[in-house]
């Protein structure tokens, strides 16, 4: 009887472990200096105002996370920014003409790699394209050091679709824009 009680134990732990075979998190979120395993945005019907629930359906949260789950890329380390002082300072983000945005940037310094997508209203829409400009010629000029992260700078991409605003600095750019691409347009 023990031995049936510590195998069931042993079994019940191992299957807690493995996630009974679901794909655990395996991304790491660091926001104010907190380390957490990445979770799903809680899901949403809108987060926009009531004359605006219908052109916006999706976070900019929501399209990052999926993005980051895609299984065709392989993505370094990364990290969530939420820290004002990190987005504004370091980074040169201005999210007070944002009504909505997910930065993402890598975790370790070996690497470059860094996710924006940023929802401004219609009137901001050129102020946030100008400030992933800027940030995309920041990476470029003076954030680039190793081959591998030149390769990262060189392939950024800035773009906008549907009122979404993003820069994609990584190697596999063209590859992760698709699936930014396709999360707006089901949106």
């Amino acid at each position: 009887m023990k031995k049936i009680k510590s195998s069931a134990a042993t079994l019940a732990a191992l299957l807690l472990l493995s996630g009974c075979g679901a794909k655990a998190p395996e991304k790491t979120v660091i926001a104010d200096n907190t380390v957490v395993t990445a979770t799903a945005p809680a899901e949403t019907s809108g987060t926009a105002g009531t004359g605006e629930l219908a052109k916006y359906k999706i976070t900019c949260a929501e399209i990052a996370y999926k993005t980051l789950q895609a299984d065709d890329i392989d993505y370094p380390p990364y990290m969530e920014v939420t820290d004002e002082t990190m987005l504004s300072e370091v980074m040169g983000y201005d999210m007070s003409v944002a009504e909505d945005s997910c930065v993402y940037c890598q975790l370790v310094s070996a690497d470059l790699f860094e996710l924006a997508v940023i929802r401004a209203s219609d009137d901001n829409i050129d102020a946030v394209k100008r400030q992933l400009g800027d940030r995309r010629d920041y990476l470029k000029d003076q954030a680039a050091f190793y081959p591998a992260q030149a390769a990262a700078a060189d392939a950024t991409i800035v773009s906008e679709q549907n009122g979404y605003c993003f820069l994609i600095c990584s190697k596999d750019a063209e590859a992760v824009s698709k699936h930014i691409l396709y999360y707006i347009m089901l949106n």
